[in-house]
């Protein structure tokens, strides 16, 4: 994604905790919308505050919330949404890049490398934005039907039963098929 929300935050000399608000240009949103493939998105804002973590880490909180327009992915047609969610990213100049990721959904994100002395908190906003995207919007009441010519070509006998008959020596069926 080349569009981005960038927000710098010096934090070298954060000793408390320090508020921001970020509202996205309209210039930034139309780059979203192009990079995103969105059809529209009315409003981008978000809260933050970052506070000093572990010595000389830094703690992000935050909410970020959207007014967005997607497709159908159906019928493509245009489908008004909201996106708002939390998040809590740590980031300490210590932080090991792991090797083997283990998920736990209950259990909070592992610390983030800090590089420098700068936050950028624009860019922890759109991330979270994007994952609180609907990835599979549909317009009211729309579902979708499974084209019925696809039922004849799940009848077919699969690549290994067709390998079997051959390895036969036949073209009879084995095994029910």
């Amino acid at each position: 994604m080349t569009a981005r929300l960038r927000r710098p935050v010096s934090v070298r000399r954060l000793t408390g905790e320090e508020v921001h608000r970020i509202e996205a240009s309209e210039p930034e949103r139309a780059a979203l919308v192009e990079a995103l493939d969105l059809v529209a998105l009315d409003a981008l804002t978000a809260d933050v505050a970052l506070r000093p973590w572990r010595g000389q880490g830094v703690r992000v909180t935050g909410t970020v919330r959207g007014a967005v327009v997607q497709s159908c992915v159906v019928t493509l047609e245009p489908v008004p949404g909201t996106v708002e969610e939390e998040f809590d990213v740590r980031l300490h100049p210590d932080a090991a890049v792991a090797v083997s990721v283990e998920v736990d959904p209950d259990a909070p994100d592992p610390p983030e490398k800090l590089t420098g002395h700068e936050v950028d908190v624009g860019a922890i906003c759109l991330e979270h934005f994007v994952l609180g995207l609907d990835p599979y919007p549909r317009a009211p009441g729309v579902e979708f039907e499974a084209d019925e010519s696809d039922g004849a070509e799940a009848k077919e006998p699969s690549p290994f039963a067709v390998l079997a008959r051959l390895k036969n020596g036949g073209n009879r069926p084995r095994g029910g098929e």
